[in-house]
């Protein structure tokens, strides 16, 4: 009939209880999560505000007066300008271009070498030994004991920017002592740029006396090689030959477009002739060709002549008559030496011409004179204006080879030009040189008077101690973040939503009254007389939402859509989770919604119920399974519908008696007998009697305090649970902070309110 199971001492589990529900945990969610919103952290900070607070405030303060007790430092600085802005007067810059890469070094002044220079022994030892007059602890080398004080540790010598400018700074504890050391370095700056200016000015006279002779020797060769040019190519003035040249090319540009206009008019006439004539081009070239021909043009005409006789004489005599036939003979005479001279002048190939188209051509003797004077004039226009074709290409010849002599000679003019114009500002540089050096004076300006309004405080003690509020600040919120990194409890309701895989039936806003107020009835003595006490319901200084509560009974209620629930187990991985104010308000909130309600104090090892209700706990429930009385003997109700069993005297061993079956008959009574009974159990962690009554129950609610429960301890609970395969119809998130949601009545009295109701 009954089923073991290994956390029930006595195995009474019912062996026809329905399937529990099984709990399911996200393990990864349990973890703490390395991601932090904005959300969480805001509200991690409002968690660990004091240790935030308290860890900047100390860090701070002590930071802060460790800085302010240093003495101030202070900081003077000079500029000093090391290259003239007009530089015209000694500009050495072209120097390199003439004698080479090279010939004149320094020109350009390197800042970081000049500085390095500044700063070397070789300078900086004679200043020093000035200084020493009035300070003897300063050195200019490591120093060999805590009473000297090395100089190049305090002194900053740099470029300003780009300009330029050398900055010289010197840092110290005292401002008379800054403005001396100061005056020092710079009186021996100044007097050894002195020095070194005239000994580059003497070096740039000397180097610029050798480049005049050198330019002088090159300005007389090239004047020489430019006129040994001009004599071998017979150039005087290129640009007149130039303008000679441009003229000669305009005028050809000219004569052949006109030519190649007039042969254009010329050719269309000859078409239209050869058109009017009926011949053919090939033909129109062979009448042009013989009608240059006179013994051609004789024989045609002698032929005309004979054709001529023979007609007159054959009407008159008849073609059959001894004459004409003599004529006849005679033309054929002439047609033949015509075939002869035809051939000769136009060859073998065209001595096939019919003599009626040579007699038909020389009949038009206008036309065809025409067409053969055409026909020469565009012969003469061909060789015009082939002969301008070759006037170009000899043009073409004079006007490149006169560009190759025009460049050589540009050429030679350009380095004339050149040498010359070096030679001048060697000259005019070789004059300002011999002016710098009689002037003795360096081209170094101080541009910063040395007095006090070069004294600064570098101490830095405004930023010292804002960057000590940050670090100080970033400390205490790193050291928050550990701590709570390290507090394994939950703080959110959103932390028990992704840790713990169950619905989340209520959300309970965390009340300072009631926390008090359960706090001191909880340091009561059992010994004070019970009608001394109040109920936490007639406490008039407690103010809290009752919404919270009739939500969750709502929530539980809505859980099974079949039957109602009408028996719970109300549990805590540990104690103090606030369960048994959970419990009982739920049940106050449940009988002001018109329910029957009871409520059971089953942790009859540390019972509460009681106590909050400032009842009697002399019998109970430990009385009522281990003696021979009714449960009308222990039932205490109230008027709203609310009935409580206490937990009764303390049993040697409670769980046997949780176990038993005497129990059971009980819970099932009190499970027909009233409309929700509630049984509030000891702690899951280390006590089986949650475990044991859950099974008889509708279901467990969990009940999880923000900022107590560990989340160590609600993993092995829930696992605990899982191997049980017990229901757990959720959670309840207790004691939630500055949470706002469901709050529909607000805060109120919650005696006011039952007093209105009733």
């Amino acid at each position: 009939m009954f089923l073991n199971n290994p956390n029930n001492p006595e195995n009474l589990v019912p062996q026809n209880q329905p399937p529990n529900k099984l709990v399911y945990l996200n393990s990864n969610d349990i973890d703490d999560d390395d991601e932090i919103d904005i959300s969480e952290l805001l509200r991690l900070i409002r968690r660990r505000g004091l240790i935030i607070m308290g860890t900047t405030a100390a860090l701070a303060i002590s930071l802060s007066a460790w800085v302010l007790s240093k003495p101030p430092v202070y900081q003077g600085s000079v500029k000093l300008l090391v290259e003239p802005l007009n530089k015209d007067n000694a500009d050495l810059s072209f120097l390199s271009d003439i004698a080479g890469p090279g010939a004149l070094k320094g020109n350009e002044l390197d800042y970081q070498s000049q500085i390095d220079v500044l700063k070397s022994p070789s300078v900086m030892n004679s200043i020093v030994e000035q200084i020493r007059t009035r300070y003897p602890e300063i050195i200019y080398q490591p120093p060999e004991d805590e009473t000297q004080e090395n100089l190049r540790e305090k002194l900053n010598v740099t470029q300003a920017g780009d300009t330029k400018i050398i900055e010289v700074s010197y840092k110290d504890k005292s401002e008379e002592k800054i403005l001396f050391i100061l005056n020092q370095i710079v009186d021996g700056y100044l007097d050894y740029q002195a020095k070194e200016y005239v000994s580059n000015l003497s070096q740039a006279i000397d180097f610029s006396e050798e480049q005049i002779t050198r330019v002088r020797l090159e300005v007389a060769a090239l004047e020489s090689q430019l006129e040994n040019f001009q004599q071998n190519n017979n150039l005087i003035d290129p640009n007149s030959r130039n303008e000679a040249l441009t003229t000669q090319a305009t005028f050809l540009a000219e004569e052949s477009e006109k030519v190649q206009i007039e042969l254009d008019g010329m050719k269309k006439l000859a078409q239209e002739l050869e058109q009017k004539l009926n011949l053919t081009p090939q033909q129109g070239v062979i009448v042009s060709r013989l009608n240059t021909e006179p013994y051609y043009t004789k024989l045609i005409e002698q032929i005309k002549e004979t054709e001529t006789q023979i007609a007159l004489e054959g009407l008159r005599f008849g073609f059959e008559h001894p004459s004409v036939k003599a004529l006849v003979a005679k033309k054929d005479e002439l047609v033949a030496l015509l075939n002869r001279e035809t051939r000769k002048i136009l060859g073998s190939g065209n001595s096939n011409l019919s003599l009626d188209f040579l007699t038909s051509v020389s009949n038009n003797v206008e036309t065809t004179q025409q067409f053969f004077d055409v026909n020469n004039q565009i012969q003469v226009l061909e060789a015009k204006q082939r002969g301008l074709d070759e006037a170009w290409e000899r043009l073409n010849s004079q006007i490149k080879n006169l560009s190759t002599t025009n460049k050589e000679y540009f050429q030679l003019q350009r380095e004339l030009t050149t040498a010359n114009e070096s030679l001048n500002r060697l000259l005019a540089l070789n004059e300002n040189l011999q002016i710098e050096v009689a002037r003795q004076s360096s081209p170094w300006k101080l541009i910063t008077p040395i007095n006090e309004t070069i004294i600064e405080d570098v101490s830095g003690t405004l930023r010292k101690i804002a960057l000590i509020s940050i670090a100080s600040l970033f400390s205490g919120a790193m050291l928050g973040l550990l701590v709570d990194k390290l507090d394994s409890s939950f703080h959110t309701v959103e932390d028990v939503k992704s840790s713990v895989n169950l619905p989340l039936l209520g959300v309970i806003p965390h009340n300072k009254f009631l926390t008090e107020i359960t706090d001191k009835k909880k340091k009561r003595s059992d010994s004070i007389p019970s009608l001394s006490r109040k109920s936490i319901f007639d406490d008039e200084s407690i103010t809290f939402s009752l919404d919270s509560y009739c939500s969750l009974y709502t929530n539980i209620n809505l859980l099974s859509s079949d039957t109602s629930i009408r028996s719970i187990v109300v549990g805590a991985a540990e104690a103090s989770e606030g369960k048994s104010t959970t419990s009982l308000f739920l049940a106050k909130a449940a009988a002001l919604l018109g329910q029957k309600v009871l409520i059971v104090d089953a942790d009859m090892r540390k019972p509460k119920i009681h106590t909050y209700l400032g009842i009697k706990n002399k019998i109970g429930l430990s009385n009522l399974i281990a003696e021979d009385i009714l449960p009308e003997d222990v039932i205490q109700s109230f008027d709203d519908g609310l009935s409580v069993i206490t937990a009764g005297s303390k049993p040697p061993n409670p769980t046997r008696l949780i176990a038993s079956r005497k129990w059971q008959t009980l819970m099932q009574k009190f499970k027909q007998d009233f409309d929700f009974v509630i049984y509030d159990t000891p702690p899951l962690m280390g006590f089986s009697d949650g475990k044991i009554l859950t099974p008889l129950t509708d279901g467990l609610v969990f009940v999880v305090r923000m900022g107590k429960t560990r989340r160590p301890n609600v993993q092995q609970v829930i696992n605990d649970l899982q191997v049980s395969k017990l229901t757990v119809l959720g959670m309840v998130a207790n004691g939630v902070k500055n949470y706002m949601g469901g709050a529909y009545y607000g805060y109120y009295n919650y005696k006011n309110y039952y007093n209105d109701e009733r």
